[in-house]
């Protein structure tokens, strides 16, 4: 199994930009099972501002275009996705990771269970949680996928161990500061990570500069609780993993 982790720009607010930052990667990785990018990628995490009437218009579900678009993407290239994106659903708004076939076919949309994507006085009949783990079969592996938080939250955490996952996609939005990322959170979350599977895949967006207190992309390979390889923050790459069947 192929799989690259895309530490990639996301513009906030630019659906059509994301869509072709996206394009872009999986052109330069075609017949891949999965390329991976971070949380809320597609409209970027800062889209929202949790003002229904301004957020209706990143509104996402499978039946609008940017989905049909993503699964023809997939098909024409013959790469598999997996994507962050805000999902607005029978009136709901859901964090969600999208996996899609690279044959076209939407594998799993998870609903991140933990609250760490919404501000405190987000409505919460209008932004939602989860409350389903996230696990799919593939190539007869069990995959799990946690959003962000959902891998430092205990009942989340717990749920996915107990499914015995063959391995664990693990896209973020976090903001340390670099000095921050190297002295401590890199080795954290390698270590938090192992609490929940043998292997697991960790990818974070770039944003775009000018942003205060920016995500600073970056992606790890960790197996066992230790990082195995990684891409160097502060900059656009792509990491290209085999994973034995």
């Amino acid at each position: 199994m192929k799989i690259t982790l895309a530490a990639a720009l996301s513009v906030n607010g630019s659906i059509p930009q994301n869509l072709n930052k996206i394009k872009a990667v999986l052109r330069a990785h075609p017949d891949q099972d999965f390329v991976l990018f971070g949380e809320a990628f597609l409209q970027s995490f800062n889209s929202l501002t949790f003002d229904p009437d301004h957020d209706r218009q990143w509104a996402v579900d499978h039946s609008d275009a940017p989905i049909g678009w993503l699964r023809d993407l997939a098909r024409t290239v013959h790469s598999g996705i997996g994507v962050g994106y805000f999902r607005f659903h029978q009136g709901k708004w859901t964090s969600n990771y999208l996996i899609i076939s690279n044959q076209g076919e939407i594998l799993l949309d998870y609903a991140r269970m933990s609250p760490g994507w919404k501000i405190r006085d987000a409505d919460p009949q209008l932004y939602r949680e989860g409350t389903q783990s996230g696990i799919f079969r593939y190539h007869g592996k069990q995959i799990g996928v946690l959003l962000c938080g959902d891998g430092w939250t205990n009942e989340v955490v717990s749920a996915m161990a107990s499914r015995q996952p063959d391995l664990v996609f693990w896209p973020v939005y976090v903001c340390f500061p670099l000095t921050e990322w190297k002295q401590e959170q890199a080795e954290a979350y390698a270590l938090q990570a192992g609490s929940f599977a043998k292997r697991v895949v960790l990818v974070n967006n770039l944003d775009t500069p000018g942003i205060e207190e920016p995500a600073l992309g970056g992606a790890f390979d960790i197996q066992n609780g230790q990082i195995q390889a990684s891409l160097p923050w502060a900059q656009e790459g792509c990491l290209t993993l085999e994973i034995p069947e």
